[in-house]
């Protein structure tokens, strides 16, 4: 019974013991071993020796009580108002900018990167940076705020708005890769509408001589060997004065378009219109032609049917000529035969009824005194009287003188 109870304690104590120490090694797990994640690279300080390393294939690595740091390889900045998922933060802030003719503008865009996965280039960026969040606010923002900057300082305010716009991208994407280029300034006389003169500054890019742009200032990307994925502007929003003069400049630009859509539309119009003119031109022209047609038609009908009437008058003319040559040669024949007795008696009754028709129209004296001669024994003859019997003998040897 003694030993027994002896032992108990024993017992105790030893489940106490793996009690506290399977507590202790779960404490200290986090310290022991630690697990990379796919899309990242760690970097280990060792807990005695200090001695540095990279991880940057995924699993689980010894730890030991080593300081671990994790950088994402990839990942995307914003530099806006609200980020991806739309909650507000410094990362968010849009970056401000001054152009060279005073105007001011926030913009707001984003950068997608990549670091590097050579291990000395990584050593060094995180023994300048210390952590990731470092590299991304102190490093990328940085880098891209010095870009916009001097970016903006290439032109004016309305040329990044409009006419400038990709190349204002270009330029700053450029310079985040590459550095800052080293600019130079030009002085240009200009003539204003009234005769003005005055002197306008321009930036531009300084060029080597092998046609080079000339890097005043290396880009830190190039140092730590980082990637640009994608860089995008977003927006850019201008000063109220800049809105102001964009505005005005825009309403001129739609009333400019609107008078020459105007224009064109009056041009269109008056071409229309001429068309219509000499469509109507052509028709009455056409119409004019038809009835020219119709007149010079019924004329020629109407001198076919003339030319054709005198030729009809002419052949009758002929036939009647002929007839009456005829006739007279048939005259001729008959007053050299001598005429039939039946020829002779129709001229004997014509000529009678022709003397009879004559001295129905004579008008003799109402009174008339008839006497004898005493010498010839008788009474007078009253046809003697009024010649008649003369006339009728006259004739009568006229008849047969024929």
């Amino acid at each position: 019974m003694a030993e027994t109870k002896s032992a108990s304690p024993r017992k105790i104590g030893v489940i106490i013991f793996v009690i506290v120490a399977i507590a202790a090694l779960f404490l200290l797990s986090n310290s022991l071993v630690s697990t990379n994640k796919s899309g990242y690279y760690q970097v280990k300080q060792a807990a005695v020796t200090g001695t540095m390393s990279v991880r940057s294939t995924p699993g689980m690595y010894a730890q030991l009580f080593g300081d671990i740091t994790d950088y994402q390889i990839s990942d995307m900045y914003y530099f806006s108002k609200y980020d991806e998922e739309g909650g507000a933060g410094f990362e968010a802030a849009p970056i401000k900018v001054r152009f060279n003719d005073g105007g001011t503008a926030e913009i707001s865009g984003s950068i997608k990167y990549r670091l590097s996965l050579k291990e000395d280039t990584q050593l060094k960026l995180h023994a300048d940076f210390k952590s990731y969040e470092s590299v991304k606010q102190d490093l990328v923002r940085q880098v891209v705020t010095e870009a916009l900057m001097q970016t903006a300082t290439l032109m004016k305010a309305e040329e990044s708005y409009s006419s400038r716009r990709s190349e204002f991208t270009s330029l700053a994407e450029e310079q985040v890769k590459l550095g800052i280029f080293e600019t130079e300034s030009e002085e240009i006389k200009t003539t204003d509408a009234d005769g003005n003169e005055f002197i306008e500054r321009y930036v531009k890019l300084k060029v080597g001589a092998d046609g080079v742009r000339v890097i005043r200032k290396e880009s830190p990307f190039v140092r730590y060997d980082i990637e640009v994925l994608q860089f995008v502007i977003k927006d850019i929003d201008f000063d109220q004065t800049i809105d102001s003069l964009i505005a005005k400049k825009k309403e001129a630009e739609q009333q400019r378009v609107v008078a020459k859509a105007n224009a064109e539309r009056a041009k269109q119009d008056a071409i229309t219109a001429e068309m219509q003119g000499k469509a109507k031109e052509a028709e009455a022209k056409a119409v004019e032609n038809v009835e020219k047609i119709k007149e010079v038609t019924q004329a020629q009908k109407r001198f076919e049917v003339a030319e054709f009437e005198l030729k009809r008058a002419q052949k009758e003319a002929e036939a009647q000529l002929v007839l009456a040559r005829a006739e007279a040669e048939k005259n001729q024949l008959l007053v050299k035969a001598g005429l039939a007795p039946e020829v002779k008696a129709q001229i004997d009754k014509d000529i009678a009824i022709g003397v009879a028709a004559e001295l129905a129209k004579i008008k003799f004296p109402e009174m008339m005194i008839i006497g004898g001669d005493s010498n010839n024994g008788g009474a007078l003859n009253p046809f003697d009287a009024v010649g008649l019997e003369s006339f009728l003998k006259i004739q009568k040897s006229f008849s047969e003188t024929e």
